[in-house]
């Protein structure tokens, strides 16, 4: 490889196809060529993560998360987790991002089927974590150049998924769709484009709809159907009394607990009463499709409400707990008021009708008393 198109393609996170055909057009001047690079809309953050347990000895990790500042949204996100110290040479979170992403991903496809699983799982999780208000920040700390902070925000995240400390180290840089289309294929070709708040703030043109929703899940509600929300869900494991989730089926009611992450599903997960007084809460839901079942892991969608779901991955012979007499789940709004209750309802009445009879008899009691 040309030593002119390798300086550009590191610079720039370009192909060597796409290096080599803007260096023609720049006469073969790199710095003509880089300016010319430059002025192309660049709307794409790549975050290339190297992390690493902080016990020795328990594994390193990569990470590629792709977010779109136009819209705040995260297109494309992939971890491969644990690596041996054969697969962590070959990567580097300095290589250019379409080299980093493919490598990043041909490496999670060697993995055994159990850490494919966990990394397609986490993978998802690591996705609904990138809030609007978490991308803002990022986007500013980069412009600051303060990688530090940034390391330290995606240590506290990826840990919490893996579920072990992690020590990170990471390179983000900008880049034009056009550059990633290798990776990123249609995911952003669909729909009209949505400029979102990190976008204004870094001057992003609006020209994307991000990705389509699960259309094709069943919906178990007679309701008309609303826009599908899917939230991050995990069944409780009942070891004794639970089914394997391999022999589960459409429309068993399953015992879950939204663990979602992003702001936004908090807000659903509020409404849901499956979070109140700062604890995630217990429901119980109607399993609406089995996506996909492999020998590590199932992938599985339940039903909260008209147009709101939730996805949960778990090995296939874990036995998950269902709903039965036995089971009793926590009502968030069990002590709430409410004048429609027809408990309540009749206390009050009967309350009211004492006051009027006690206040007749005191009225009749001074009228013959002034009498």
């Amino acid at each position: 490889m040309d030593a002119n198109v390798k300086m550009i393609m590191d610079s720039t996170g370009c192909t060597e196809t796409e290096a080599q055909s803007v260096l023609e057009d720049a006469g073969g001047d790199i710095k003509k060529a880089l300016k010319m690079l430059d002025a192309v809309s660049k709307e794409i953050m790549v975050f290339q993560i190297r992390f690493q347990s902080a016990d020795k000895g328990q594994g390193t990790g990569f990470v590629t998360i792709m977010v779109d500042t136009s819209s705040d949204n995260v297109p494309y996100a992939d971890i491969a987790f644990p690596l041996s110290p054969e697969q962590e040479r070959v990567l580097d979170v300095n290589m250019p991002p379409t080299v980093f992403a493919s490598t990043v991903k041909n490496i999670r496809g060697q993995l055994s089927e159990r850490h494919k699983g966990a990394c397609k799982s986490n993978a998802s999780q690591l996705k609904s974590k990138m809030s609007s208000n978490l991308i803002q920040k990022l986007l500013n700390l980069h412009k600051k150049r303060q990688i530090s902070d940034i390391n330290e925000r995606f240590s506290k995240i990826i840990s919490g998924i893996v579920g072990q400390p992690v020590i990170v180290s990471s390179r983000a840089n900008m880049h034009s769709l056009s550059s990633l289309s290798s990776i990123l294929g249609d995911a952003l070709k669909n729909g009209e484009k949505k400029t979102g708040a990190a976008g204004k703030a870094s001057g992003a043109s609006a020209s994307y709809g991000g990705p389509v929703n699960p259309s094709d899940l069943p919906s178990a509600s007679p309701q008309e159907k609303l826009p599908h929300v899917v939230l991050i869900c995990e069944p409780e494991i009942d070891p004794f009394n639970g089914k394997p989730a391999r022999e589960l089926v459409d429309g068993e009611e399953l015992i879950v607990k939204i663990k979602d992450g992003r702001p936004a599903a908090r807000y659903y997960a509020e409404l849901l009463g499956g979070y109140a007084n700062d604890e995630i809460i217990p429901l119980c839901v109607p399993i609406v499709r089995i996506n996909e079942t492999t020998e590590t892991f199932i992938d599985a969608y339940v039903e909260f409400g008209p147009g709101i779901y939730g996805e949960f991955f778990i090995p296939p012979d874990v036995k998950v707990r269902r709903k039965d007499e036995n089971v009793e789940l926590y009502d968030p709004f069990q002590d709430e008021e409410s004048l429609f209750s027809d408990n309540r309802m009749g206390r009050r009445i009967l309350m009211q009708l004492g006051v009027l009879i006690v206040s007749v008899v005191i009225l009749i009691i001074a009228f013959f008393s002034l009498a």
